[in-house]
C-alpha cells in the first residue's frame, strides 16, 4: 500500500467516520442478516484499504463518486438502492462481513452499515464493493493535487480533534518527503502526495436496503386540543417531531387530566424502515405489549419511515388502572408488538 493512501483516508473517510459509535449497536437488529460471519471491528484498527472502500461507498450514495479524481468507475459498476436524500444521513456503525484480496490484487469487501439522520431515523444497508488500486496517471495526479488543496480548505469544518490529527499526519509526511514541515497543504506538498496516491478502480458497488424484523419506534401522547389548535404544526410528519416532543405528556401530566371525555392524540414515529407489505396498528391496553381493541380504524400501509397519528377519547375515569398505547406490525400470520408507551 502506498503511504499516501493514509492521506486519502484522512481526508475522506475520517470526515465521514469521525462520528461513529460502537459497532455492537447493529447486533440483533437485522434478523436474517445476522450470522456468525459478522464480527466486531474497531474502526481505528481497520486497514487503510478497508477505509477506502467505506469512503467510496459513502461517496457513491452521496452521488459524488464520479467527480472524485481518486476513483475510476467501470461501466455498469454502480447499483445502489438507497441514495434518496442520502446527504441527510451520517454513517454511524459498520460491520465488516468480509474483506478478501484476490490473487490478481482485486479487493472484495462486504459490510453492513447503519446511518442516521437528524431526526433519529435509521438506514441499514448491506454493501459490497469490488475494486483494485493502482498508481495515478500524470493527468490524474494533477487532478488529485488540485483536489487536495480544496479538501485542505474544508478542514475548518472538521472537529478540533480531527483537524489536529490531520495536521500531525501532514507534518509527518512533509518531513519524510524532505519538504517544509509547516502543516500547510501548499503546492509542493499537494503534488508530492498526489504522485504517491492510489487510484481506486471500482469494478462493482452495490447497496441494498435491509429492513429490520423488529423496527424501533418513538411514541408520544399530546392533548387533542393542543393538536386541534395548531393543525399545521402537527401535520408535517417527521418535521413535526420537535413540536410533538415539546407538548408530549408525561405519565404524571396524563394522570392529572385523566377525565371522561378528555381527548388525546398518539404520535408514533418509526425509526427503522418498515416492510411496505406489513400493516401497522395502534391499540390501547391495560398492560404493555398487549393486544386489545385497536384505535386505528384501518391498518396503515407503511412508507419508508412511517408516522402514525391517532386520536382517542377516555370514556370513563381510569382511577388507578394502567394504560398503555401499544404498536403492532403485521407478520406472516399474526401481529407483533414492536413498541409501547405507558400513558398511565
Amino acid at each position: 500500500m502506498k503511504r499516501t493512501s493514509l492521506y486519502f483516508i484522512i481526508m475522506l473517510s475520517l470526515m465521514m467516520l469521525s462520528a461513529c459509535q460502537s459497532i455492537s449497536a447493529l447486533k440483533g437488529i437485522v434478523g436474517g442478516e445476522q450470522s456468525p460471519a459478522y464480527h466486531e471491528v474497531d474502526q481505528n484498527a481497520l486497514p487503510d484499504v478497508s477505509r477506502q472502500a467505506i469512503a467510496a461507498v459513502e461517496m457513491g450514495k452521496l452521488g459524488i463518486l464520479e467527480s472524485s479524481p481518486y476513483v475510476k468507475i467501470h461501466p455498469q459498476a454502480i447499483k445502489l438502492e438507497n441514495t434518496t436524500d442520502y446527504w441527510k444521513f451520517m454513517r454511524c456503525n459498520t460491520i465488516i462481513k468480509e474483506l478478501i484480496r484476490e490473487p490478481d490484487g482485486t479487493y472484495v469487501q462486504n459490510m453492513l452499515s447503519e446511518s442516521m439522520d437528524r431526526f433519529g431515523r435509521i438506514d441499514v444497508s448491506h454493501e459490497r464493493i469490488v475494486f483494485a488500486l493502482r498508481e495515478p496517471t500524470e493527468g490524474e495526479a494533477a487532478a488529485i493535487a488540485e483536489s487536495m488543496g480544496i479538501t485542505f480548505a474544508g478542514m475548518k469544518y472538521m472537529d478540533s480533534a480531527s483537524r489536529a490529527h490531520f495536521k500531525t499526519s501532514l507534518v509527518n509526511f512533509q518531513r519524510a518527503s524532505g519538504l517544509s514541515a509547516d502543516g500547510v497543504m501548499g503546492r509542493n506538498t499537494a503534488q508530492a502526495m498526489a504522485r504517491e496516491a492510489s487510484v481506486l478502480e471500482v469494478k462493482e458497488m452495490t447497496s441494498r436496503i435491509v429492513v429490520p424484523e423488529k423496527p424501533r419506534v418513538f411514541l408520544f401522547a399530546v392533548p387533542y386540543e393542543v393538536v386541534k389548535q395548531n393543525p399545521a404544526t402537527f401535520s408535517k410528519g417527521w418535521e413535526s417531531l420537535d413540536a410533538v416532543k415539546k407538548h408530549a405528556l408525561t405519565q404524571e401530566q396524563f394522570q392529572k387530566i385523566d377525565q371522561p371525555g378528555q381527548q388525546f392524540t398518539v404520535f408514533v414515529y418509526f425509526l427503522d424502515r418498515v416492510d411496505p407489505t406489513k400493516a401497522l396498528r395502534v391499540c390501547l391496553a391495560s398492560s404493555a405489549y398487549r393486544w386489545s381493541e385497536v384505535i386505528t380504524p384501518i391498518a396503515y400501509a407503511p412508507t419508508e419511515w412511517p408516522v402514525m397519528v391517532e386520536s382517542f377519547q377516555i370514556d370513563e375515569k381510569l382511577g388507578d388502572s394502567q394504560l398503555f398505547a401499544n404498536v403492532f406490525v403485521k407478520g406472516k400470520y399474526t401481529y407483533t408488538c414492536v413498541g409501547c408507551y405507558r400513558l398511565k
